[in-house]
């Protein structure tokens, strides 16, 4: 691999535009989820009340929104504000994973989350019992480990490829898909088992947030009803005992 491999950097082009400008809104946006994230952190930990699962969820995607945004967004706004595109081969690649695993964790968090509503709408009377702070700690340090596994399975893919020639990723960052497209051999399975891999991490979570959507939709739909109709029949009763009168 290392003989094919005589590209030792990439060129991040980015996008057309007003570059100063663009750098300025970028490094706006960058330092506003620094901020409001690391708030919660610091919430969270000086504020005993909150140390609770549903806010174990939160702290964990504040996290994992700080370190998808410092990973993705420093290079971007130099990129724009100093003109400095340039990046080592193995750096992009870096980055490019942890792109990815920031990516994949905050689905493996959102189905967590879906988990947690379902068992506190379904189960109200027994959720302090099955969702406690530890197990909703093991759940969390068990996403932030195996969204890991995803990435570097299409990142060990990647690296077999040989790149010998182009070296323009015409992205903001350095994404899978682009870097591929540079390889000067036929990617096409390997984008194929990427897209799979993705499609399963992202499907699989969205399922199971769609099915506590619904689940909870289909509970609440009877009681709701109930509510309704007895609501009408004390309208009922109301304009007959008037009438009565």
């Amino acid at each position: 691999m290392s003989g094919n491999r005589v590209v030792t950097e990439f060129v991040i082009v980015g996008f057309p535009g007003y570059y100063s400008l663009m750098a300025a809104f970028l490094l706006c946006i960058y330092i506003a989820v620094i901020t409001r994230n690391s708030l919660i952190v610091v919430l969270f930990v000086i504020e005993r009340s909150l140390q609770k699962p549903m806010y174990i969820i939160m702290l964990s995607l504040s996290l994992s929104d700080i370190g998808f945004c410092t990973v993705a967004l420093p290079k971007v706004i130099s990129r724009y504000w100093f003109n400095d595109g340039y990046i080592g081969f193995y750096v992009c690649l870096f980055q490019r994973q942890l792109i990815h695993y920031f990516g994949t964790l905050n689905s493996l968090i959102m189905m967590i989350m879906a988990l947690d509503r379902y068992l506190a709408i379904c189960y109200p009377l027994r959720y302090p019992v099955l969702m406690t702070n530890r197990t909703m700690r093991l759940l969390i340090g068990f996403s932030w480990v195996t969204a890991m596994i995803a990435p570097t399975i299409s990142l060990m893919q990647t690296v077999k490829l040989p790149f010998c020639g182009p070296n323009m990723i015409t992205h903001c960052f350095c994404d899978g898909t682009y870097i591929k497209q540079l390889a000067c051999a036929d990617a096409t399975l390997t984008n194929l088992n990427a897209y799979a891999v993705a499609m399963f991490v992202l499907l699989v979570p969205f399922a199971s947030r769609m099915h506590d959507k619904y689940r909870h939709d289909i509970l609440s739909y009877p009681f709701s009803y109930q509510g309704l109709m007895r609501m009408v029949g004390v309208g009922v009763d109301f304009n007959k005992t008037q009438s009565n009168r």
